[in-house]
C-alpha cells in the first residue's frame, strides 16, 4: 500500500448541534461538542464530514463500506468503460504469459541466455510485481464518505482494532482519525478501539490480547481523561492509578 492520501472537511458546526438540542425542549442549548460526543445523543448526527481517500486498496475500501449507518459512500468504479480500477488488466496478464512462453521456448530449443533475455526477464518480474499490487483486492481505488460523527465513533471501535481489522485498514483509519483531530479534536478523542471504549472488555472471537498490554493502559488513561470523576464511576480500572 503506497502513497494513499486522506483529507477531511467538516460540513456542519456546533450551532447546528445546539439547534437540534433546542428542538427537543423549550429553551436554548449551550451544549458543547465534547459533552455530546461523550454522551452520544442523537444531535451528534448533525455533525457531518466529507472524507476523501485516494489510492487505497479495494479491500480496505470494502471494510469502510460495511459501516453503512450514518455513512454514504462514493467509490471509484472498477468498470473498464469508466476508466476505473485497472483497465486492460486481462490483456496485461495475457501479455506477460505470452512473454514467459516465448522465453521458455527459446531456452527449450537450446538457446543461450543473452543480455536481451535477461532484460526481458527483469521486465517480466516488474510486470508481475505490478500485477501483485494492482490485481483483485489490491486494486487501488478512491473513496469519499459523507459521514456523521456517531458513525465515525462506531467505525473506530472496529477499524482501530488490531485484532479484528486488517493491518492496512488500521493504518488508513489512523490517518482518518489524525485528519479529524486537526478540525474536530473533541471527536477524535472519542474515536477509540472497542476494548478501550469498553474499559478493557473484548468481545472478539479471536481476542488479540491488546487489553492486557501497557499500550492499552496508556490509551485507556488518555480516553478516560476526557470524562469527569463522576462519569468514570467507582471501582473501575480507569480509576486504579490515583
Amino acid at each position: 500500500m503506497k502513497d494513499f492520501t486522506v483529507s477531511v472537511r467538516k460540513l456542519t458546526d456546533v450551532e447546528l448541534l445546539r439547534e437540534a438540542c433546542a428542538s427537543t425542549f423549550i429553551g436554548e442549548s449551550h451544549a458543547s461538542l465534547s459533552q455530546l460526543y461523550k454522551a452520544e445523543h442523537s444531535p451528534v448526527r448533525t455533525q457531518l464530514f466529507w472524507i476523501t481517500l485516494k489510492n487505497i486498496p479495494l479491500f480496505v475500501s470494502t471494510h469502510l463500506l460495511r459501516h453503512h449507518v450514518g455513512s454514504v459512500p462514493f467509490q471509484l468504479t472498477c468498470r473498464e468503460d469508466r476508466n476505473g480500477g485497472n483497465p486492460g488488466m486481462p490483456a496485461k496478464i495475457d501479455d506477460v504469459v505470452n512473454r514467459i512462453k516465448s522465453l521458455l521456448s527459446d531456452w527449450q530449443k537450446g538457446g543461450s541466455i543473452t543480455s536481451p533475455h535477461i532484460q526481458e526477464e527483469n521486465a517480466i518480474v516488474e510486470e508481475l510485481e505490478w500485477l501483485k499490487n494492482n490485481a483483485d483486492r489490491q486494486t487501488p481505488v478512491n473513496l469519499s464518505l459523507c459521514v456523521n460523527a456517531q458513525s465515525l465513533i462506531d467505525m473506530a471501535k472496529l477499524r482501530l482494532c488490531s485484532g479484528c481489522a486488517a493491518a492496512e485498514t488500521v493504518i488508513v483509519f489512523r490517518e482518518i482519525k489524525y485528519q479529524i483531530a486537526q478540525i474536530d479534536p473533541e471527536l477524535a478523542a472519542m474515536m477509540v478501539r472497542k476494548c478501550v471504549y469498553r474499559n478493557g472488555l473484548c468481545g472478539e472471537m479471536r481476542c488479540c490480547g491488546f487489553n492486557s498490554t501497557p499500550a492499552f493502559d496508556t490509551e485507556l488513561k488518555e480516553y478516560v481523561s476526557h470524562f469527569s470523576e463522576k462519569q468514570r464511576g467507582t471501582n473501575r480500572k480507569c480509576n486504579q492509578e490515583k
